[in-house]
């Protein structure tokens, strides 16, 4: 959280909100985490739910993002996959503690085109690469040792190539519907602006923290 000045000391973050571009104020965020070091600046719990109505929320790194979309890449035969191939719906939390700052991102998820999602995994260190190739995420597992075995088997088995990008290894893009800014203030005087995307325009509320 940020010191407790004096609530007129602050200076609003939201003052360079373009409604044109919501995810731009979300990007900038994530850029400033990143170069204030500060870990995993682009990790975000995300929820779903499933064809009965089940939610589940867990957390993922949020590795693509442009004017209308955020992305994470996953294994497309684990459970949050299938909650997606079910509704689609997403809602999705950033937090960074030690600046104060939340944002709330709704929207309906899509599988992302394999040239996207090839170009992540071709990025992606080797051995991580090779660990989606040995995990069945979301399936019981017997042992660690079964994982490190079937990890070793595929070390093995791509030693001196490179590692092709699985074919149940994917991505999901979100196009975001509704997302919330929020800042933090002493006295929980907090800052709290949506934005809600309505035809082909935005609109902004601010809501009471």
């Amino acid at each position: 959280m940020p010191s407790e000045r004096n609530i007129e000391e602050y200076t609003s973050p939201f003052t360079a909100l373009n409604s044109e571009r919501p995810l731009q104020l979300l990007a900038d965020w994530v850029q400033e985490a990143k170069d204030l070091g500060l870990a995993e600046p682009d990790a975000m719990n995300l929820a779903t739910v499933d064809a009965e109505g089940n939610p589940h929320n867990r957390m993922v790194l949020m590795r693509h993002i442009n004017e209308r979309e955020i992305g994470f890449f996953t294994n497309l035969e684990s459970r949050k996959a299938a909650d997606i191939f079910a509704t689609q719906r997403t809602s999705s939390t950033l937090w960074w503690p030690q600046l104060g700052r939340q944002v709330r991102i709704e929207g309906t998820a899509v599988e992302m085109s394999r040239d996207m999602v090839e170009a992540y995994y071709q990025s992606r260190p080797r051995k991580s690469q090779i660990a989606a190739w040995a995990s069945k995420q979301s399936t019981a597992l017997a042992s660690m040792d079964r994982l490190h075995q079937d990890f070793r088997r595929y070390e093995e088995q791509f030693s001196g190539q490179t590692v092709p990008t699985p074919p149940f290894w994917g991505g999901f893009a979100v196009l975001v519907d509704n997302i919330e800014y929020w800042y933090g203030k002493p006295f929980r005087l907090h800052e709290r602006i949506v934005l809600t995307k309505e035809k082909e325009d935005w609109s902004t509320t601010r809501i009471y923290p």
